[in-house]
C-alpha cells in the first residue's frame, strides 16, 4: 500500500513540499502520497486526528512547538531544540506510536557544510520561533557565541530561550533588539541567520535588518527559499557578504525526514540533483 504523508502548517499557499517529497521518493525508488494540511490554529485540536491516520508528516509555522504535546515520543534532536518538524507514525503491538524529530538541524548543518561555512565564532540570529530555536541551539552546542535579535514584543520569549540554551550548552547567549542592530559598536559576526518570515513571497520588498548592519557580517544565511534571492540577500551581496538561500536547507531537512520514514539513505549526488531541480522551479 502506498504510504501517506503530509505537511501541516498555516498558511501553506507557498509550500513546495509536495513536489519536493515526491521527487525525493522517486530518487529512493519509493512511492508516496503527499497532502497539504492547511489548518488554522482555531481548528487544530478538532482536525489533528486526521494527521495521525497517516504514516507521518512534516510541520511548519506555527505548529513546531505546539505539536509536541500531541506526540508519544521525542527524538533527542527534538528535545535539544524544543521543536518538531517531522513526525513518524509506526504501528506496534500496543497501537500507533507518534514520534517527533527535528530534521531542520540536519538541514541547517548540511547546508553550511555544502557552502563551506564553519559554525564558529559569533552568530546573530533574527527571530526566536520554532526554527529560530533550532538555529540558536545548534550554534551554541557547536561552541558559537549567539546573539538572539527580536522585536520588543518577543523579548521575554527570547530571554527564556537564551537561558535554556545556556543551561544545556554553557555557551554565551544574549538577547538584542532587532531594531538597534548596527547602532554603535556591535562587533563583528561571522554568521547572520534570518529565521523570520520577513522577505518571504509575496511580501518580498522587506528586510528584517537595516542594511548598514551588514557591514559587520561575513556570511548571511536566509532560511527563506521563495524568492530565491531575498532583499536581505541582495543587500548583503552589495555589502560584500557571502550569501546562502534557504533551498538547500529545505531539501536536506526533507531528505532526513524521508530517511526516517523509509529507512533508506540518499547519496550526496541525489540530494544535489534535487536541490538544483527545486531551484529551477522558482
Amino acid at each position: 500500500m502506498m504510504k501517506q504523508f503530509a505537511i501541516l502548517g498555516y498558511p501553506l499557499g507557498h509550500s513546495l513540499s509536495p513536489q519536493l517529497h515526491k521527487m525525493l521518493a522517486e530518487e529512493l525508488g519509493e512511492e508516496l502520497s503527499y497532502h497539504v494540511f492547511e489548518i488554522s490554529p482555531e481548528e487544530f485540536d478538532q482536525k489533528k486526528a486526521e494527521l495521525f491516520s497517516l504514516d507521518g508528516f512534516n510541520i511548519t509555522i506555527p505548529y513546531k512547538v505546539r505539536i509536541m504535546d500531541s506526540l508519544d515520543e521525542l527524538d533527542q534532536s527534538a528535545k535539544n531544540h524544543g521543536a518538531v518538524n517531522t513526525v513518524s507514525i509506526k504501528n506496534g503491538l500496543s497501537g500507533k506510536t507518534k514520534t517527533g524529530f527535528n530534521t531542520d538541524c540536519v538541514g541547517f548543518v548540511k547546508t553550511m557544510e555544502q557552502n563551506g561555512v564553519s559554525l564558529s565564532g559569533r552568530v546573530c540570529l533574527l527571530g526566536a520561533g520554532g526554527v529560530g530555536r533550532m538555529f540558536a541551539t545548534e550554534c551554541a552546542l557547536r561552541g558559537c557565541e549567539v546573539v538572539i535579535a527580536v522585536r520588543q514584543k518577543s523579548m521575554k520569549e527570547a530571554q527564556e530561550l537564551a537561558e535554556h540554551i545556556h543551561d544545556i550548552s554553557g555557551a554565551k547567549v544574549s538577547v538584542a533588539d532587532i531594531d538597534t542592530l548596527g547602532q554603535g559598536d556591535t562587533g563583528r559576526f561571522q554568521l547572520l541567520i534570518n529565521a523570520t518570515p520577513v522577505g518571504m513571497y509575496p511580501k518580498t520588498e522587506a528586510s528584517p535588518v537595516k542594511k548598514e548592519f551588514l557591514s559587520c557580517v561575513d556570511t548571511v544565511f536566509d532560511c527563506i527559499y521563495n524568492p530565491k534571492e531575498t532583499l536581505l540577500m541582495k543587500q548583503a551581496n552589495k555589502a560584500g557578504c557571502k550569501t546562502i538561500g534557504g533551498m538547500g536547507m529545505l531539501v536536506w531537512q526533507a531528505v532526513a525526514a524521508q530517511e526516517i520514514w523509509f529507512g533508506k539513505k540518499f547519496t550526496f549526488e541525489q540530494v544535489s540533483r534535487v536541490i538544483e531541480t527545486m531551484q529551477n522551479l522558482l
